[in-house]
């Protein structure tokens, strides 16, 4: 079991959602994805039932991933973003905050240095939402076999 310590509301996650799908057009993206530090799916763009089994994989990985990096920080500088170079697709992976993880994924077509400054004005904007959730200290407890994968 693990516990969830943030409530997001149905209207905040719907305009974290037009902020993904923002981002994503401005740059052409394949993929854009919000989770927690779990891996648990928070929201993703595009918002469509085909990119939902991906969206959660993602979301998965991404956790998995900052979480290895995390242990990892007496040996290598503390870090808050990771790139990762594909042949056809590349992944940029960034701590919104000490909870949330913002994954993105897009071709090789699409310049890193865009990615990372139009994900800053992102991140900006949708950090008094996910601060707001955090502070609101709601608890509640998720079963592993509930998550999807």
């Amino acid at each position: 079991m693990d516990i969830v310590n943030y409530s997001l509301r149905e209207e905040e996650l719907t305009d974290i959602t037009k902020k993904l799908q923002g981002f994503k057009n401005a740059l052409l993206l394949d993929l854009v994805v919000l989770m927690d530090d779990g891996g648990r799916l928070i929201s993703y763009a595009p918002y469509t039932e085909k990119y939902k089994p991906l969206a959660y994989r993602v979301a998965v990985i991404g956790a998995a991933v900052v979480g290895a990096v995390d242990q990892l920080e007496n040996i290598i500088s503390s870090k808050r973003s990771m790139f990762f170079a594909g042949v056809e697709k590349n992944m940029y992976v960034h701590m919104v905050n000490q909870k949330f993880i913002l994954s993105s994924v897009f071709s090789q077509k699409v310049p890193l240095g865009s990615v990372k400054l139009l994900k800053e004005r992102l991140v900006k904007e949708i950090s008094p939402t996910l601060e707001n959730a955090l502070g609101r200290k709601e608890n509640k407890v998720i079963r592993f076999e509930e998550l999807v994968l």
